[in-house]
């Protein structure tokens, strides 16, 4: 009996991370995650994901559902901090279950778009410092839930009318602005 919650309260107890990869869940979208261990408390999460947005477009004459989906990649560096006080106060730590604060960039490159009004997206990214929770149940399934602040960079097409040439042209600008990077998702450790 003594060997057998023994073997159990280590098959929850690591005080370090591991090489982990995954197949998750978000709000809107599905995706893989490789998270590769750098030293006992780093790791670098590469994400790829196939993820969107939709609504209920309300103008007067062209209503209706309208939805997009596009690919989206990530890589993060996290910093998980708390994996001996976890594992101290004997709770869960398993592949690695704890909070953590990261830098992320991600990158929406218009891969495999796809949407109701033949919507493109400009390639645009992201710079976000975040921190989050992540807990793993039932073995190999795990939740996280993070959020925090970023910069976001993108280009956008206006036309702009040259008085040299007497003609509108189209202009390409790039824009940066502040951003909030926030989500949840739920997944299956391989």
């Amino acid at each position: 009996m003594i060997l057998l919650l023994v073997n159990q309260i280590h098959s929850y107890a690591q005080e370090k991370a591991v090489d982990l990869v995954n197949f998750n869940l978000s709000v809107i979208g599905v995706g893989i995650q490789y998270e590769k261990a750098l030293t006992e408390k780093i790791t670098a999460l590469g994400t790829i994901d196939y993820s969107g947005g939709f609504g209920y477009n309300y103008n007067g004459y062209d209503e209706g559902f309208d939805y997009m989906l596009t690919t989206r990649l990530s890589l993060e560096g996290r910093y998980y901090y708390n994996f001996e006080s976890r594992a101290s106060k004997g709770k869960n730590t398993a592949n690695n279950s704890g909070n953590y604060l990261s830098l992320k960039l991600t990158v929406l490159p218009d891969w495999l778009t796809s949407s109701s009004n033949n919507w493109k997206i400009n390639p645009q990214g992201s710079l976000s410092f975040n921190y989050g929770l992540k807990r793993s149940f039932a073995k190999n399934f795990f939740y996280e839930l993070y959020a925090g602040p970023g910069v976001s960079m993108y280009s956008e097409s206006n036309y702009k009318y040259n008085f040299a040439l007497d003609r509108f042209e189209k202009k390409k600008e790039t824009k940066i602005g502040a951003m909030l990077d926030y989500g949840f998702r739920i997944g299956y450790n391989f």
